[in-house]
């Protein structure tokens, strides 16, 4: 229960370093956090900071996830604020918005407005009308819209769904795949038609050439805060998720992906992910996440809380955080980040003064902390396990 007359933050899915940042960045300013997922032992419900909750699968079982969320909403004290840290969350949650507003306030975009953007082609769209450069994308219905898309292509291409991400993630244990020419990407449509992949040309540059823009935006589409920053290190490299990034502001980068947001008309947490081509230094769009991503902790440390602004707007205590922070600061998960970068050094698959960049102070871990153990403990576990299976 929280306690009477403070709107308790319910973290959705809080099985990773994302919901860490959002528990830790509210608790840090006094707000009670209920974390919640389907697995008792998932890293946010170990947290101190903290409520624990056991809530179904959104993914496995949507029905059940409303229904269970609508139990824990009645049971609150308070009116609840929600954090989804994935897309799943949001889609369950969306066609039952109205349902849900009986307990809790969702400081994003009505599902009415939001669904379409849920698609990539939508976002790329959008950006198209502002002159926002995108990657060359095709976005076939069938095998024969894809061999006459093929001879225009240049190569490398990845395939990335549009339907049930969550599924192809875990039909392929990754987010996109890669086709080098024309024959492999037959060969990986094939797998991968059910989700209506768009197939997009790779932009060239290494994993440090990601930089992304992550902000708060108000229902008028007023930035409260906001964040820029880049991948150091993904995993896997080239196309996975950070294992280490670094925050730089970048008031430009800023300014052009909120017209990106403006022209979605988005309000909500997001993250604006682009890549920036070195032939000729434009950022490419990559996606836009409509929620939390993985290393939002470090927007925190470097001075923009960007949960507890989403919290503060749910809550009628609108604030606005000046724009610019700290650079130079580092983020990293370390039990991931530190054998695979030996790996990868050893391998000669890395160079040893890029590897040794990563980790230069000042530097903070997206899980392991003195304060808050038993998350990093239980991770470590977790990996010692998997790798003696």
């Amino acid at each position: 229960m929280s306690a009477p007359g403070h709107a308790v933050a319910v973290v959705l899915q809080a099985s990773g370093a994302n919901a860490l940042g959002i528990i830790r960045s509210l608790a840090a300013e006094g707000v009670p956090v209920m974390a919640t997922d389907r697995d008792p032992r998932a890293m946010g419900l170990r947290s101190r900071h903290a409520a624990e909750v056991v809530l179904p699968d959104p993914v496995d079982d949507p029905s059940a996830f409303v229904d269970e969320l609508a139990v824990l909403g009645s049971s609150l004290a308070a009116r609840g604020v929600l954090f989804p840290t994935h897309d799943e969350a949001i889609e369950a949650i969306g066609p039952h918005e109205q349902r849900l507003s009986q307990w809790f306030d969702m400081p994003w975009s009505p599902w009415a407005h939001l669904r379409p953007y849920i698609d990539k082609s939508a976002q790329h769209a959008a950006a198209r009308r502002i002159g926002f450069p995108v990657p060359a994308t095709v976005e076939p219905d069938d095998e024969g819209d894809l061999a006459a898309a093929i001879p225009g292509m240049r190569f490398p291409v990845i395939l990335k769904p549009r339907v049930d991400p969550a599924g192809f993630k875990r039909a392929f244990g990754r987010q996109v795949l890669q086709a080098d020419d024309a024959e492999e990407l037959r060969r990986q449509w094939d797998r991968a038609a059910a989700h209506r992949p768009q197939v997009c040309e790779v932009i060239p540059g290494g994993d440090d050439a990601l930089w992304t823009l992550g902000s708060y935006r108000d229902a008028d589409g007023r930035p409260l805060a906001s964040f820029t920053g880049r991948k150091l290190r993904q995993w896997p490299p080239g196309f996975g998720t950070a294992r280490a990034a670094e925050a730089w502001w970048d008031p430009g980068l800023a300014g052009r992906c909120h017209a990106l947001l403006d022209e979605m008309g988005f309000h909500g947490i997001s993250q604006v992910e682009v890549k920036r081509d070195p032939r000729d230094g434009r950022d490419y769009l990559i996606e836009v996440n409509p929620r939390s991503w993985l290393w939002i902790s470090l927007a925190t440390e470097v001075g923009v809380n960007i949960p507890m602004a989403a919290y503060l707007d749910a809550v009628g205590r609108p604030r606005t955080w000046p724009e610019g922070h700290r650079s130079d600061v580092r983020w990293v998960l370390s039990a991931r980040h530190l054998p695979a970068t030996a790996a990868e050094v050893r391998g000669r698959r890395w160079g040893r003064s890029a590897a040794a960049s990563t980790l230069r102070p000042p530097v903070v871990d997206g899980v392991m902390s003195i304060s808050d153990p038993l998350p990093g403990i239980g991770q470590v576990r977790r990996i010692i396990r998997r790798r003696a299976s």
